[in-house]
């Protein structure tokens, strides 16, 4: 799937909107745009209208997914974090994973160790 293609996919998916898949005619012409299953057309074709493939929120968003799945399935960052948080912040748990997880990430985007 086109850049394009998966950041259209992603922003109907996020408003609520159950499509399959999203096809592209067009790049400049928003009128050959569409999902499947066309019985979704009509709820999708808003966010259609509205979206803006150049919006830096895009890049944020996939950073942010991107950091997410490697924190989750690489085992050893995230043994890593289990352990540290189960040393200094005893039980370790799920939530405290989540949390410590949310801040790696901002700080991984922020990069304040280069400030």
């Amino acid at each position: 799937m086109t850049t394009l293609a998966a950041r259209l996919d992603n922003a109907i998916k996020v408003a609520g909107v159950a499509i399959v898949s999203v096809s592209i005619g067009d790049p400049a012409n928003k009128a050959t745009w569409m999902v499947q299953p066309a019985s979704l057309q009509t709820a999708a074709q808003p966010i259609i209208d509205a979206f803006d493939p150049n919006d830096p929120a895009h890049d944020s968003a996939e950073l942010t997914t991107e950091i997410t799945g490697l924190l989750d399935n690489a085992r050893l960052s995230s043994a890593i974090v289990w352990a540290i948080l189960d040393t200094y912040s005893a039980p370790a748990t799920v939530a405290k994973y989540t949390t410590a997880r949310t801040k790696i990430i901002a700080a991984f985007k922020a990069q304040p160790w280069k400030a």
